[in-house]
């Protein structure tokens, strides 16, 4: 990315863009991390509201909000792993997406409670951090690489609801 190039698209100087920014890295950081916010946002609104149209759930539409390996969410994965690499070159991208990162971890704990409660009784008891662990460790970068051992998103979801089904009984058996 050429600074240039950027002001000629934008129809303005090279000088205003670096009045408000310090350098091509700041203004990559600006962009990038607003593409960034609006990518998280749009996930975080579908999960919102879906959650408030439903009084009550069932652990397999649980796990249908989670990242799964299905094809269709491929370009969400690719974009994520592509920012986060960037980050690691630039300083204010990875401060940026640090901050983004934590406050979708706050949210995430906030929702996984409205969840939990309109859970049937018997599912509530769930480990959450097994849950914080696939939302913000589960990009399937293996899954994309792999050729004969990838799982279907059906069986994802099915293993997930198994899991969080067997610690919610762990959970009620202690």
């Amino acid at each position: 990315m050429r600074v240039a190039d950027v002001a000629k698209d934008a129809d303005t100087s090279i000088t205003l863009i670096y009045k408000y920014y310090r350098d091509r890295d700041g203004l990559l950081a600006q962009a990038l991390g607003d593409m960034y916010d609006e990518f998280r946002q749009r996930q975080m609104q579908r999960i919102d509201t879906w959650l408030s149209q439903n009084e009550t759930i069932t652990l397999e539409q649980f796990a249908n909000l989670t990242p799964n390996p299905a094809e269709e969410t491929k370009p969400d994965r690719d974009f994520r792993l592509q920012m986060l690499a960037t980050a690691l070159e630039n300083e204010e991208l990875h401060a940026r997406i640090k901050k983004a990162t934590n406050d979708v971890y706050e949210w995430t704990l906030k929702t996984m409670e409205v969840a939990r409660k309109k859970l049937p009784v018997e599912d509530q008891g769930f480990d959450g951090r097994f849950v914080s662990v696939i939302m913000f460790n589960m990009m399937f970068v293996f899954y994309d690489l792999l050729d004969n051992h990838q799982i279907s998103a059906i069986e994802y979801r099915e293993m997930l609801v198994s899991h969080l089904r067997n610690s919610s009984a762990i959970h009620r058996s202690s």
